[in-house]
Order: structure tokens, then C-alpha cells, then sequence
């Protein structure tokens, strides 16, 4: 590489770039697009990347060193490759994780406010307080899951912080493209980019079709269900990924 690539305003492009996300899907890191754009995305597959290849401090950028480990031009240490099978096993859990996290969400479906329209319910109890309650109910079933990346009273009930802390990897949640069950649907809802509080979360529970999927979300309609979504139809959506 001729140079380093990192995630900077404005992003950097190029056709570095697009030999750096080629070589990144080819290893199953990165999901996006070939657009040659080093995004959120990019920047979180090098991290990626360098997790499963056993690297001590994985960083968010792509060099020399992670172009010829991906390339097969040099092999991972021994003590790489320890780390690298640790942190598999992890990534594992993490599945595991938002699988039972999607089961305690199923339970919470049905959940009424009480009286209707006050906001009112058994997961503002759960948490600590009482208001708008969709951040709120996904955080409960992440908790009551074992995550150690939600925490009551604390993290979260503002969905543009969960978004925050994802584009950043923060908490152990990062952005995907590619939902699989038990990952957040954010929806921004004011056309922002979630730098205001108009915004919504649920749970993915299944794909239904080429562009559309089924959740579970709380605060609709006063009560926790499930919803049909169409990516043609919806507001902006990120969907974030909880890894512990």
C-alpha cells in the first residue's frame, strides 16, 4: 500500500480503497459496497480483520502488513493465531448473545403502556425511569440476555447514542449492512442522521423478502410487536450489531 488508509472527514478514496474492500469481502470483514469510499464500514472491517487474524491492537485502518496477511503474502504468528481462535470463540458468544436477546424481546411483545399514551410501562421499570420506551425495551432484552454492552439505567435509551457508539465500536456494537437476527434496526425518523432525538429502534427478527424484513419494537401504538419493514419505504436505517 502507498499509503495508509483511515477513516477521515472528508473520507478518502480511490482505487486503493476499492482493493482494500475487495480484499476485506474476500475474507467475509467487509459487507458494503465496492464504492471506493474508506467509510464507517471499511474502517470497521480492517478492525475486523485484524481481530480474527490474532492482531494484539487491532486497528481501524488498512496497511502494508493487513494487505499481505489478506493476500496470503505473509502468515500470522503463532501467538497471532492463538488470538485469532479466542477471538473466534467470541464472535460465537456474540451470536449466541443476540439470539437469547431476540428471545427475551419476543417475551416483552404485547407490553402495554399504562394508561395508554402516558409511556407507562414494565420496561421503564426494568430500566430506571419512564418515557419513551423503544431504546429502552431493546436495552432490557439485551440485559436481562447478559450483555455486558447495555446496562440499566445507562446504556441505552437515546437511539442516536447507540448509533454513535457503533459508527465509533464502542460497547462492543459496530454498523453492518448485513442484519442476521438479534441485531438493532435504527431508524432515523427526521432525516438527521441521528443527530437529533426523532429517531426509533427495534430488534431484527427475519428477512421476508428482497428488500423487506421483520422486527419487534416497543413504544408503537403504545404496545411491543411486530412489525413488517420495507428498505423501499422505510426512513434511513442503520442496523447495528451487539457483540457482548
Amino acid at each position: 500500500m502507498k499509503r495508509t488508509l483511515i477513516l477521515t472527514t472528508p473520507m478518502m478514496t480511490g482505487d486503493d480503497v476499492v482493493f482494500a474492500q475487495r480484499l476485506l469481502k474476500r475474507h467475509g470483514a467487509y459487507d458494503g459496497e465496492l464504492d471506493g469510499e474508506f467509510g464507517t464500514l471499511s474502517s470497521q472491517a480492517c478492525k475486523e480483520a485484524q481481530s480474527r487474524l490474532g492482531y494484539a491492537r487491532p486497528k481501524r485502518a488498512f496497511a502494508t502488513p493487513l494487505e499481505k496477511f489478506l493476500s496470503g503474502k505473509a502468515e500470522p504468528t503463532a501467538a497471532m493465531k492463538k488470538r485469532g481462535v479466542q477471538r473466534a470463540k467470541q464472535e460465537a458468544n456474540g451470536k449466541k448473545l443476540r439470539l437469547k436477546a431476540l428471545g427475551e424481546m419476543k417475551k416483552l411483545i404485547g407490553t402495554m403502556e399504562h394508561p395508554p399514551g402516558s409511556n407507562h410501562t414494565t420496561v421503564g421499570a426494568f430500566y430506571g425511569f419512564q418515557g419513551e420506551w423503544c431504546a429502552m425495551a431493546v436495552t432490557t432484552a439485551y440485559v436481562k440476555a447478559g450483555s455486558t454492552g447495555f446496562a440499566r439505567g445507562s446504556r441505552w435509551s437515546y437511539v442516536p447514542d447507540i448509533v454513535s457508539a457503533a459508527r465509533a465500536g464502542q460497547y462492543g456494537l459496530s454498523v453492518t449492512v448485513d442484519p442476521q437476527p438479534g441485531d438493532l434496526v435504527c431508524y432515523d425518523l427526521d432525516g438527521s442522521n441521528f443527530d437529533t432525538g426523532d429517531n426509533h429502534v427495534g430488534i431484527y427478527l427475519e428477512r421476508t423478502g428482497p428488500k423487506s424484513f421483520r422486527t419487534i419494537e416497543g413504544n408503537v401504538d403504545d404496545t411491543c410487536k411486530q412489525m413488517d419493514r420495507s428498505m423501499s419505504t422505510a426512513p434511513r436505517i442503520v442496523f447495528v450489531r451487539p457483540g457482548r
